[in-house]
């Protein structure tokens, strides 16, 4: 039945009140309730139960009659069904989605479209259709299938890409239809469908469409989330359906299809059927860490060091405390003295979200998982692990070989998968380290650096946060595989990676592109996480060999004509350093002008005249690499203020307190945390009620640097030169200058800065020229690069280098 809709496009456009367009909709929506009307209905079926003993006859000697309920379909619930998908489809050129509305408040699904679809599929069954019927019969049962499949994916396709008001709109009838498909008989009927058709050798076009949009209603209904509820609330898990639903996937077998699909992926066959499948497999572990599978939850440790009261060593035990106001508070204790001013660090450094929050394809919102769920998620876990991870993985790198795009959510959700059950895989030892094997091939991981590569160019960064959780994920694989049977694999993708000098340098660029505004605080803690897995790595296999060497792109210039002009250099035949071009928000190409004796190409500039020409010609070159001396590109202020963001409040402190470490004192750097904002956030690792992990060897690093920075706000001059900056909470310094003076905290390891000073003496040539800026090194807000013009009063131990823009060229000898 068409619907009759007035066209109103013809001529100048019209003008309509709030009643003329009220009274349309209604009209409207009185013609998709009957279409929905037509499907079928409920009609009463008797049915005679015979009961009790049977006569000599064969005759039942009592027979009792029940009537039951049942769906009946009207002979033209096809054409209704096609109305419908019609309406719907007219409804998508609009915004307000009012016929996918209308369907759920009507209850159109459970009412009547699922119960056809049972029913077809029951007649279509060899095992169940009807002896007489026909292949005229059979032909239309299966385009009412058809369409029902159909409508299915329209009612469950999710509403991402609408806008907000559209999708609360929608969440609560999503839910619901997530109830309606989580029965048995839904299940098998989807299931037996898509095996009646893949069991053929060849499929016609129709029939590979319906598989595939039996794969699409599989991927829907396990995408659409579960109200996240505490595991503390009560007589809420009936909302709760996603693991209720894997628990019917897994009896009804459907998880088994699944897995011979996924192992078979590398079958012409399903090319079309691969993405779906990434789906499907991320949506069945849908929020769940890989923590929860075993058991495994994060310890949260205390040291009891600082449960330990105690007296002054010598002097009886009285700490004394200035309030700021010429008061003095006596405190008996050493944890006492900053527990009557915690609040002065209670209150964390604001955290800096991004102004507009990513659509991220991968959901880290972790939920509760039921505990009758996780032996099936471990189940399906290691049937993927060991039958399908190789063959599905090597599958979906082949195809992105050809791929025109990766910036959708298909590409992430792999390197996520990828990197999720290598991490399932290192969690349980039962499972063979060659079952993940092909992910860690040169070839396959060399992709994985490309995309991270490609996202960090694009500023893609949430698709760049599971490409480095996949890394991570891969590097502590090739850890593991060293001395084991895969070693030789280890060795090769090892050395391979290593030896790639613009390799080495995308991590340096990751641990300083995280900007707050951009990018979400979970991914800083990413970059945290594979910053520290990737040091350790390297460090591991340098130390393995006695020497380690790596390639490097570099660029040679070299003139067609001399310069004239004999006082501009000679430009040298040595390397040059390139800089990137990048934008001012993100990251620099770490570059150090003369290092090594290189020129910067700087083209024209310099004087050289026009009529000369550079050529400049890349070139690869090898170098020796000392781990100590590329330590130091990390040693910069865009890591130190990057990594102090998970200070306040404190997250991944396992991995932030060895790089904090790094800068301070494996490079002897603590002059990087010299500033208002990230001296703030290091006063929060003071407040007592704060428990983290290495939260004793975390308050030592503090208590180290303070130590330092007391030292240089001490001293004019060296506060000058390291242009450091004085806090605000005059309270707060107080009652850690009274810590300090009454703890063993940060005295294990020698101090950088002292308050000797050395005055390097100028020439007489240069003494008038420089005696107004004495001890004043250049430096600017991105660059810590000290040009010691004497006389520079400057501490022991810190005459060296310390610029920030490093170049990986400076880490490495001829």
């Amino acid at each position: 039945m068409e619907p009759e809709i007035e066209d109103y496009a013809s001529g100048e456009e019209q003008p309509y009140s709030d009643e003329q367009v009220s009274e349309e909709v209604d009209r409207y929506r009185r013609i998709v309730l009957s279409a929905c009307s037509s499907l079928g209905n409920l009609q009463p079926v008797t049915k005679a139960v015979r009961s009790g003993c049977f006569g000599g006859e064969g005759r039942p000697i009592h027979c009792v009659s029940g009537t039951n309920m049942e769906y009946v379909p009207k002979d033209d619930c096809l054409s209704s069904l096609k109305d419908i998908k019609r309406y719907i489809q007219m409804d998508e050129q609009g915004d307000g989605k009012w016929v996918l509305q209308w369907l759920g408040e009507w209850q159109v699904l459970e009412r009547d479209i699922i119960p056809i679809f049972t029913l077809c599929v029951k007649r279509l069954l060899p095992s169940t259709q009807s002896p007489n019927a026909t292949d005229e019969d059979r032909e239309h049962i299966l385009k009412i299938v058809t369409m029902c499949v159909e409508l299915f994916v329209f009612l469950t396709w999710n509403m991402k890409t609408e806008s907000p008001e559209v999708k609360m709109r929608f969440t609560q009838i999503l839910q619901m239809y997530k109830r309606m498909f989580a029965k048995n008989e839904v299940i098998f009927g989807l299931l037996s469908i898509a095996v009646m058709h893949l069991r053929k050798g060849h499929n016609t076009e129709r029939e590979a469409m319906l598989v595939k949009g039996v794969l699409y209603v599989f991927r829907n209904i396990l995408a659409i989330p579960d109200p996240l509820i505490s595991p503390t609330s009560k007589n809420m898990s009936g909302l709760e359906v996603h693991d209720k639903l894997l628990a019917i996937l897994d009896t009804e077998l459907a998880v088994d299809f699944f897995m011979t699909l996924l192992s078979s992926a590398d079958d012409r066959r399903f090319k079309d059927l691969r993405p779906i499948l990434v789906d499907v497999i991320y949506y069945m572990f849908y929020r769940v860490p890989v923590s929860a599978l075993f058991d495994e939850h994060g310890a949260w440790f205390e040291h009891s060091d600082l449960k330990r009261g105690g007296r002054h060593p010598t002097f009886g035990g009285v700490y004394a405390v200035s309030t700021g106001e010429g008061t003095i508070m006596p405190v008996f204790n050493a944890r006492e003295v900053l527990r009557p001013f915690a609040n002065l660090f209670k209150k964390p450094d604001k955290i800096r979200l991004p102004k507009v929050e990513p659509e991220c394809p991968v959901d880290y919102a972790w939920r509760s998982v039921d505990p009758d769920a996780i032996p099936i998620l471990r189940r399906i876990a290691a049937v993927f692990i060991e039958s399908c991870f190789n063959p599905f993985i090597i599958a979906m790198f082949d195809d992105l070989k050809t791929a025109t795009s990766i910036v959708n959510d298909t590409v992430p959700r792999l390197l996520y998968i990828a990197g999720y059950f290598i991490d399932v895989s290192l969690a349980n030892t039962e499972i063979d380290l060659g079952c993940t094997c092909a992910v860690v091939q040169t070839q396959i991981f060399g992709q994985v650096m490309r995309f991270t590569s490609t996202y960090m160019e694009l500023k893609e960064w949430s698709s760049l946060e599971p490409a480095m959780y996949c890394i991570q994920q891969i590097l502590l694989a090739l850890s593991k595989m060293r001395g084991t049977k895969l070693d030789s694999l280890s060795e090769n993708v090892l050395s391979n990676l290593f030896y790639d000098g613009d390799a080495l340098d995308l991590f340096v660029k990751l641990c300083r592109v995280y900007r707050p505004t951009k990018m979400r605080r979970q991914c800083l803690e990413q970059i945290a996480r594979l910053a520290d897995t990737f040091l350790n790595t390297l460090k591991a296999y340098a130390e393995s060999k006695s020497g380690m060497y790596i390639k490097k792109k570099i660029k040679r210039s070299a003139k067609k004509k001399a310069v004239n002009d004999a006082s501009q250099p000679s430009v040298s035949d040595e390397p040059v350093a390139a800089n990137g071009d990048m934008d001012e928000d993100e990251t620099k190409e770490p570059s150090v002008p003369d290092s090594d004796g290189e020129l910067e190409d700087s083209g024209n500039e310099g004087g050289v005249s026009s009529d000369d020409e550079n050529i400049d010609t890349e070139q690869m070159v090898e170098r020796s690499f000392d781990f100590a001396r590329f330590e130091n590109a990390f040693a910069v202020n865009e890591v130190a203020k990057s990594f102090t963001n998970l200070l306040a409040p404190p997250s991944a402190m396992e991995y932030v307190y060895p790089m904090l470490y790094r800068i301070a004192i494996t490079c002897q750097r603590p002059f990087l945390f010299f500033k208002k904002r990230t001296m703030d956030r290091l006063l929060l690792m003071f407040n007592d009620e704060l428990n983290f992990p290495h939260r004793v060897e975390m308050l030592d690093l503090v208590c180290w640097i303070f130590r330092q920075y007391m030292v240089v706000m001490d001293v004019p001059d060296l506060c000058k030169y390291y242009k450091a900056e004085g806090l605000n909470n005059k309270l707060a310094v107080e009652c850690v200058l009274a810590f300090l003076k009454n703890t063993r905290f940060g005295t294990s390891v020698k101090p950088v800065i002292t308050r000797h000073v050395v005055n390097l003496l100028p020439s007489n040539k240069d003494a008038s020229k420089n005696e107004d800026d004495a001890g004043v090194g250049q430096d600017t807000e991105d660059s810590n690069q000290l040009a010691a013009v004497p006389p520079v009063p400057v501490a022991n131990d810190t005459l060296e280098d310390m610029d920030d823009d490093f170049d990986l060229d400076q880490y490495f000898n001829f």
